[in-house]
Parts: structure tokens; C-alpha cells; sequence
């Protein structure tokens, strides 16, 4: 009689099981991973080992090669299969010396400064010429030619409504299509570190040397040459050479539809001048911490995932580009649902579905369920599109791409050498580990998806209504006329 009964109870909560709704499904799914974040994240110990133990990880050097090592091992010891690299080349820019000295009353004094990177070595010296933001306006009535130009990285305040700011690349360029002979680059963020970053679109060598200076001396220099002219020195030795760097990836194979593939990646590498803690070992600890949580719990999708470390973004892309390339040679690429991509992501509290609207009511919902789980979360969506990281390469594919909205401006030390592990804390990576996981975890198992592929006349469309066409055109990166 007991064990009868025990039969029926049996078949009882199978039926409970099968009848469970898709919203009751995901709650319990939601509640699992905030538990398990709370209790059991590595998210914090990851990054403080990658910076710790690889520190700069300049894609091609041997840090780079032993933190794509490591991150597979680690894929591997949380119960991945399905774990390989992806190899590719590309041109390595190495640092070596940069130096800026400005006259003050007839004596040149140095001035702490960082090569922006795919700079040449060179030695100048020239009048300092003030443009402004360093867009093609700024120059409407004056002679650079010969002259090293004053440039500020991102939009100076006074600047007119609608203006959009452009690459750190094409304000080089418009530099040297004006005749310029080298270029001093301030610092957007405030403070007294300079700041780099590639001035390269094409990862060779640009025509003029150019180096940063902090926000903090270049808006008193730009203060100075409002009442005075002054001289610069710039003088530069660097090198670059081919190299092989490895995308990272592992993949979980789906239950259902597993030709269709959800991508979730992060950029492996940094500049060579920090660990690069919030850019972006934050980015790859919260995708190792998800694809560990996503086997701790057993979750099985519908859809593929495929968690990706990509290599070499900071000097150019090549890794998403070799991702992309991989896929297309495997007839994979139609399958890819969506690009999922973390670049400094601390903090989240929404999603960025970069102008990609028809997902809206699936990640507004799926919010609402979310908050269940964590109070905490605000539901935010955002649309605004932007090239300079690995989805970019996912966009010009058609495929829809996303990112978290993330609060990291306290901490924001990007492309500095201030960017080390101090300022960020289990908590601020935790928080975008539960987020993104539920948001993965319903891409990767909902029956239907509300966004698909755009054709190449789509995309192109995509990219002139985001006012990207004008900066691609300038690149040489506009294939579409």
C-alpha cells in the first residue's frame, strides 16, 4: 500500500512537472541562479586571478597565450566537452618609448603622455594647433599643415546638440588628411592619467605620431593656448610584427534546436600597460562565472551556447572577425540567433538591444520575472548602437546583437594604468552575472525568438539610420555602395 502510494506521488509530480507554465518555469530557474551566485561565485576570484597572475595580456604576447591556456582549462574543469581555440594572425603593435615636452617661457619641460597605439616612431617638433573635438568641422578655416594638433577624445562641453563623436581612428585621420604632423590626444575621462588605444583602422602602422595626455593637463593646456602660443616635442620608438593569438570557446550543445547557437562572448585581451581589470577581465570573469553556473545547476537550453573569449579586440576585432569566419566555413552562421557581448560590464541594471525593437516585449517580461528573483533590477532597455567592440563584427552580419547597461563611471579607468582589480568588487561583477545568465538562459531555451538576421540591404539600412555610415565611410569599412 505504501509503496502504492508512493507510485502515484511519483506520477503526480511528473504531471506537476510537465504542466509547469513557461513563466512558473523560469521563476524557479531565475530564483536557482540567484542562489547560486549569492552562495557560489567565482566571478570576483577569476579576475583577481587574471590580473594577478597574467597582468597585461597584449594579444599575441606570452601572458595572452597563458591566460587562453588557463580559461580553457577552467571551461574544462566546469564540465565542458566541447572546449577549442580558434587561431588566427594578425599584426602585433609593440610599445616602446614615448616622450612629450612643451616650451613653458622658452624651456621645453615633459609632460607625462602614452603612445596611442599603431603609432611610428618618429621624432618632431611643431606649434600646438587646438581643434576642439578634433572633428572635420574643427578644422573650417585652419592651417594645421606642419603643426601637432590639440585633440579632445570625446565631445567637449558647449558642444552642439546632435553632434555625434567619432573613433579615436578618425579623428587621427582627419588629422593627417589636414596635414598634420603629429597629434596630442586628451583624456576624456577627469583626472591626470592618459589614456590609449588603437589610432589604427586597419591595424598598420598610422602616418603621425600621436600621444595622450590626462584630462586634467590637457584642458589646462588648451586654458594656455587660449592667451599664448606654444612649441611640442613628440618623440616615439616603436615596433610591431605578425603574430597568432587564440579565440577561447565552449560550447554547450542545445536539446532541442541545436543548430540554432546563442553566443555569449567577452574580449580575453588587454593593453600591455595594466591588468585591465574592468577592460576586460570583469567581462570574461562574468562569462566563465555563467557557463560555471550554467553546469553547476544543470541547465539544459533548447539552443546551443556557445561561450566565447575572443583575443586581439583592442587591436582591432581580429578575434570575432576569425569567430565570424569559423562559423561561416562550418554553415553555422545563418543558426546564430544572437551576439550577447560583455565589455566592462559591472554593475548591470538593463540591457542595450541596440536599436533591435521587435526584442523588446521578450526582454521586458522576461525583466519582470527577473525582479522576482532579484529586487534589485531595474528592467532597463536602451537603445543606442555603437562599433567599438567584438559585436560590431556580429552587426555587420545581420545578426542581433546586445550588451548590459552597466554603472561603472566611478571606476572608469578603460585604457589607462590605473585599470587594476582596486575598484571592483564581487558585488559589482555578481550583479551582472545573475542578470545575464537569466537573460541567456531564456534566449537559449524560449520556443520562439522575436529577432532574426538581417539581409545585407537591412543592415545597411540598420547602419545609416544609427548615423554609423558616415564613420565606416571614413574607415573604409562601408562595403554597402
Amino acid at each position: 500500500m505504501i509503496a502504492k502510494r508512493f507510485f502515484y506521488l511519483f506520477i503526480l509530480s511528473l504531471a506537476l512537472i510537465s504542466c509547469e507554465s513557461p513563466r512558473s518555469h523560469y521563476v524557479r530557474v531565475f530564483k536557482s541562479i540567484d542562489l547560486e551566485v549569492n552562495h557560489n561565485s567565482q566571478a570576483h576570484n577569476i579576475l583577481n586571478g587574471i590580473c594577478s597572475h597574467f597582468g597585461p595580456r597584449l594579444a599575441g604576447c606570452e601572458k595572452a597565450i597563458q591566460s587562453e591556456e588557463y580559461s580553457s582549462l577552467l571551461f574544462r574543469s566546469y564540465g565542458y566537452d566541447q572546449v577549442f581555440f580558434q587561431p588566427f594572425s594578425f599584426t602585433q603593435w609593440i610599445r616602446g618609448s614615448a616622450s612629450l615636452e612643451i616650451d613653458s617661457a622658452g624651456v621645453f619641460r615633459p609632460v607625462p603622455c602614452l603612445a596611442l597605439a599603431y603609432t611610428p616612431s618618429a621624432r618632431i617638433n611643431g606649434r600646438i594647433v587646438d581643434v576642439g573635438n578634433g572633428l572635420i568641422e574643427d578644422y573650417s578655416g585652419l592651417n594645421v599643415s606642419g603643426k601637432i594638433v590639440l585633440v579632445y577624445l570625446g565631445l567637449l562641453p558647449g558642444t552642439p546638440a546632435g553632434v555625434k563623436n567619432m573613433s579615436r581612428a578618425c579623428k587621427l585621420s582627419f588629422a593627417i588628411a589636414q596635414g598634420a604632423a603629429g597629434c596630442i590626444a586628451i583624456n576624456q575621462e577627469p583626472g591626470d592619467l592618459p589614456v590609449t588605444g588603437s589610432a589604427s583602422f586597419d591595424g598598420q602602422i598610422i602616418k603621425i605620431p600621436a600621444v595622450s595626455i590626462s584630462y586634467n593637463r590637457g584642458m589646462q593646456l588648451k586654458e594656455q593656448l587660449k592667451t599664448r602660443s606654444r612649441m611640442a616635442r613628440i618623440t616615439t620608438n616603436h615596433t610591431s610584427r605578425p603574430v597568432t593569438a587564440r579565440n577561447v570557446v565552449a560550447r554547450l550543445k542545445g536539446n532541442r534546436f541545436p543548430d540554432e547557437t546563442i553566443v555569449i562572448g567577452a574580449h580575453l585581451d588587454s593593453w600591455d600597460i595594466s591588468p585591465g581589470a574592468l577592460d576586460n577581465a570583469s567581462g570574461v570573469a562574468s562569462v566563465l562565472d555563467i557557463a560555471r553556473l550554467f553546469k553547476s545547476l544543470n541547465l539544459q537550453p533548447a539552443r546551443t551556447i556557445d561561450f566565447v573569449l575572443f583575443m586581439a579586440e583592442e587591436q582591432g576585432h581580429y578575434g570575432s572577425e576569425s569567430y565570424i569566419e569559423e562559423a561561416r566555413h562550418q554553415n553555422r552562421l545563418d543558426g546564430i540567433r544572437y551576439m550577447f557581448n560583455h565589455d566592462m560590464t559591472v554593475s548591470t541594471y538593463g540591457f542595450n538591444l541596440m536599436c533591435r525593437y521587435e526584442s523588446d516585449e521578450l526582454f521586458q517580461e522576461m525583466g519582470l520575472l527577473m525582479q522576482k528573483a532579484d529586487t534589485s533590477y531595474a528592467n532597463s532597455l536602451a537603445h543606442f548602437t555603437y562599433l567599438g567592440s567584438d559585436h560590431a563584427v556580429f552587426i555587420f552580419e545581420g545578426i542581433p546583437t546586445f550588451t548590459p547597461l552597466n554603472r561603472y563611471e566611478p571606476t572608469h579607468t578603460y585604457h589607462t594604468t590605473g585599470d587594476g582589480p582596486d575598484h571592483i568588487t564581487s558585488g559589482m561583477l555578481e550583479s551582472n552575472v545573475k542578470l545575464s545568465a537569466m537573460m541567456l538562459y531564456v534566449l537559449a531555451d524560449a520556443e520562439t525568438l522575436p529577432a532574426n538576421r538581417f539581409t545585407p540591404e537591412q543592415v545597411r539600412q540598420y547602419l545609416i539610420d544609427n548615423n554609423l555610415q558616415e564613420e565606416l565611410v571614413i574607415s573604409g569599412a562601408w562595403i554597402w555602395d
